[in-house]
C-alpha cells in the first residue's frame, strides 16, 4: 500500500517541480542573458520482491540549463568587438564632420584668404583690398582655433569617458566575484552543480563586462570563474580581486594613462588593452584624434612660418620692410616625471616645410642624447647640446641622469595658437624691398631685374648703391649711391648672371657700354608694387611646402581624406560584426531562449502528469480505506 502511496507523490514532487521550472522559465522569458532550464528526472532506485524489481516512482536529479559554453564565449568576443568599432566610428564621426565640413572647415576660409590676396596683388594700393585680406586672415585664424578646440573637447570627453568606463569594469568584476562567492556557499549546503539562474546572471555581467573591454574567461573546477585582461592581468581569480584606475601620464599629464593595481602594483596596462568601448575610446584617441590635431596643426604651423618668412621679405606703404603677419606657435616639449637629472629642453622650428605631424621622444643614455619619432620612423642621436630632425632644432642644456626622457610635440599648439598679429592695412609688405634703376643716359641695351631679397637681415639691405660699367664694360664698380665711394672694383660682368650684394639679387641682361649704370636702392613709396604679394598669393599652390612634398591645401585635404577613409572603414566593420552578432545571438535564442509555445505545451503535459499522480494517490487513499473498512 505504501509503495503506490509513495510512488504517487514522487510524480506528483516530480512534476511540481517541472510545474515550477516551467513556470519560472516563462516569467523570465525576456530576461537579458536567461538560459531556459529543464528539470531532468530519473527513476528511483527499484524495490525488491520476490526477487523482482519494483519501480518506486521518480526523482529529480538535476536542473539543467541549457547553455552553449563556445557559443557564449564567441559572442563576448564579437560583443566587445562591435563595441570598439562602434565607439570608435561615433567618434570618428564627430572629427570628420568638423574637418570635412564644406562651409565651416579650413578649405573655404584658405580659399577666402588666398583669394583677397590675390585681389591685393592686383591692386596693391587699394586700403579696401587691403582690410579684406585682414578680415579673411582673421576669419582663417578663427576657424583654426575653433577646429582645434573641438578636438580639444573630444580630447577632455575622451578623458571623461575612460574614467567612467574604468569605473564601470571595477563595479562588474565586484559583482562577478560577489556572484562566484554565492556559488561556493551553494556548494557547501549539498548542491553539487552551480544554481543555473546564477551562473546566468554571471555570465550577463560577463557579457556586460566584455561590451566595455576585451576579457579572457577562465572555468574554475568549483564552477568560479578568472576574468584577465590585456596581456595575461588578472582582474579576477578565486584569492583576489584587482582594481583598475586612470592617473595623469607621467610623461604627458595632459592626458591620463589605465593603471593596473593588481598583486604587482602600478602596472601601466594603457597600451595592452584593447575591445569595448574603452578600447575604442583609447583607439579613437591614438589612431586618430592625436594624429589629426597634429596634422591640423602642422598646415597652421606651416601657413604661418612660411607666410610669414615672405612677409618679411617685402615692403611695406610705410616704407619698413614687413614683420610677423600670423603669430607662430613653438614646439611643446614635456619633460617626465620621473626624470632625475636637471636637465632643460627647449625646441624651435628650423625648417617649416621639413616638419611633419609626428610626436617624438627624447631620451639620454648616459652619454649620448637620442630623438626618435614615436612612430620610430625616424630617430638622430648626439652628445648634444644641439640636435636636429625632421625641421626642428632642439636645444639641450643643463645635468641629465640615465634614463631621462622628454616629449616632443612640434604642431600640438599650431591650430591653437595661429593669430593674425598684424592690426594696420599698411603693414601689408606687398611691395618688394628694393628696387632698380636705369639710368637715361645709358648707351648700352642692357637692361636690369627688378631685384629680389636673398637676405633679409643683411643690414645694409636698403643702403642705396649703383653699379657703374668699365672700360671695357667687361666689369663694373659698385658705389655708394650718396657719397660716390668705390665699395667694390672691378667686379666681373657676365651677361643674365646673379648679381649677390647687401642681401639682394639682381641679373643684368644684355650689352652694357663703357659708363652705363644702374641703381638699387630702397623701394619708398612703392605703392603699386607687388612683387611680394605674388610670392605671397602663390604659396597657397605651391608644392613641396610641407613634408617637403604638399601645399597647404593638398596637405590638409589629405588630413580629410585620411580622416573620412578611417571613419568609413570603421563604420563597414562595425556594420559587418554587427550582423556577425546578430547571427549569433539568433543562434544563442535558438539554443538557450525561452519558446512560450513549448512552454505552454509542457504546461498542459506537467499539469496531466500532475492529475494523473493525484489519482494515483487518490486510489491508494481508497484502496487503504477499503482495508480499514474490511477490519
Amino acid at each position: 500500500m505504501t509503495g503506490i502511496l509513495d510512488t504517487g507523490v514522487s510524480g506528483l514532487i516530480t512534476t511540481q517541480q517541472r510545474l515550477i521550472n516551467t513556470s519560472h522559465n516563462i516569467a523570465n522569458a525576456n530576461t537579458p542573458g536567461y538560459s531556459r532550464q529543464r528539470v531532468d528526472v530519473v527513476a528511483q532506485y527499484p524495490d525488491t520482491h520476490s526477487g523482482y524489481g519494483i519501480g518506486s516512482g521518480a526523482i529529480v536529479s538535476n536542473v539543467e540549463r541549457y547553455h552553449d559554453t563556445f557559443l557564449t564565449s564567441e559572442l563576448r568576443y564579437v560583443q566587445s568587438e562591435q563595441s570598439r568599432l562602434d565607439t570608435l566610428h561615433n567618434l570618428a564621426s564627430l572629427v570628420d564632420d568638423v574637418l570635412a565640413d564644406s562651409d565651416g572647415g579650413i578649405t573655404p576660409a584658405l580659399q577666402n584668404f588666398f583669394n583677397a590676396a590675390q585681389d591685393v596683388s592686383d591692386d596693391p594700393a587699394s586700403p579696401a583690398a587691403r582690410i579684406a585680406m585682414l578680415d579673411q586672415a582673421d576669419a582663417l585664424s578663427q576657424r583654426f582655433n575653433y577646429i582645434d578646440r573641438r578636438f580639444a573637447e573630444q580630447d577632455r570627453q575622451v578623458s571623461e569617458r575612460t574614467h567612467e568606463i574604468v569605473a564601470d569594469i571595477n563595479n562588474l568584476i565586484t559583482n562577478i566575484d560577489g556572484i562566484n562567492n554565492d556559488i561556493i556557499a551553494a556548494s557547501a549546503t549539498g548542491i553539487t552543480t552551480p544554481p543555473p539562474d546564477l551562473l546566468d546572471k554571471r555570465d550577463q555581467l560577463l557579457y556586460e563586462l566584455s561590451d566595455l573591454v576585451d576579457i579572457q574567461v577562465l572555468d574554475n573546477a568549483n564552477g568560479t570563474v578568472n576574468v584577465h585582461i590585456g596581456q595575461g592581468h588578472t582582474l579576477l581569480n578565486e584569492s583576489t580581486v584587482s582594481r583598475l584606475r586612470t592617473e595623469s601620464d607621467p610623461a604627458n599629464p595632459m592626458q591620463e594613462r589605465i593603471v593596473f593595481d593588481g598583486i604587482i602594483p602600478d602596472i601601466d596596462v594603457t597600451n595592452t588593452l584593447s575591445g569595448g568601448q574603452l578600447g575604442g575610446a583609447l583607439d579613437f584617441r591614438t589612431q586618430m584624434l592625436d594624429g589629426a590635431r597634429n596634422q591640423l596643426g602642422l598646415v597652421a604651423t606651416g601657413i604661418a612660418t612660411l607666410f610669414n618668412e615672405q612677409h618679411q621679405q617685402g615692403m611695406t606703404l610705410n616704407g619698413e620692410l614687413g614683420g610677423d603677419f600670423f603669430q607662430q606657435t613653438q614646439p611643446v616639449t614635456i619633460p617626465h616625471n620621473n626624470n632625475t637629472g636637471t636637465a632643460t629642453v627647449a625646441a624651435s622650428i628650423s625648417d617649416a616645410t621639413a616638419l611633419t605631424a609626428k610626436n617624438y621622444q627624447l631620451s639620454f643614455d648616459g652619454i649620448n642624447w637620442t630623438a626618435a619619432s614615436t612612430d620610430q620612423s625616424s630617430s638622430i642621436s648626439g652628445a648634444g647640446p644641439t640636435l636636429a630632425i625632421d625641421g626642428l632644432s632642439i636645444q639641450v642644456s643643463g645635468g641629465a641622469a640615465a634614463g631621462d626622457t622628454f616629449l616632443i610635440q612640434p604642431t600640438i599648439n599650431g591650430a591653437h595658437d595661429f593669430k593674425l598679429t598684424l592690426i594696420n592695412p599698411d603693414d601689408i609688405a606687398a611691395a618688394g624691398p628694393v628696387r632698380t634703376i636705369e639710368h637715361q643716359s645709358n648707351l648700352g641695351d642692357a637692361t636690369i631685374s627688378a631685384g629680389e631679397v636673398s637676405d633679409i637681415t643683411d643690414p645694409d639691405l636698403l643702403i642705396p648703391v649703383q653699379l657703374q660699367f668699365n672700360d671695357p664694360p667687361s666689369s663694373f664698380d659698385i658705389l655708394d649711391a650718396n657719397s660716390g665711394a668705390i665699395l667694390s672694383a672691378n667686379n666681373s660682368f657676365t651677361s643674365g648672371s646673379d648679381i649677390n650684394i647687401n642681401g639682394w639679387r639682381i641679373s643684368i641682361t644684355g650689352s652694357p657700354q663703357v659708363g652705363d649704370r644702374f641703381n638699387v636702392e630702397a623701394n619708398i613709396n612703392g605703392t603699386a608694387d607687388n612683387r611680394n604679394m605674388l610670392s605671397l598669393s602663390g604659396l597657397q599652390s605651391k608644392n613641396s611646402l610641407l613634408n617637403g612634398t604638399a601645399s597647404f591645401q593638398e596637405t590638409y585635404s589629405t588630413l580629410v581624406a585620411d580622416v573620412g577613409s578611417r571613419t568609413r572603414y570603421a563604420e563597414i566593420n562595425r556594420d559587418a560584426q554587427a550582423s556577425l552578432h546578430s547571427t549569433l545571438q539568433t543562434r544563442r535564442e535558438n539554443n538557450a531562449g525561452v519558446n512560450l509555445d513549448e512552454e505552454a505545451a509542457n504546461l498542459i503535459r506537467f499539469q496531466q502528469a500532475y492529475e494523473a499522480s493525484a489519482r494515483v494517490i487518490s486510489t491508494a487513499n481508497t484502496i487503504f480505506q477499503t482495508l480499514l473498512n474490511s477490519f
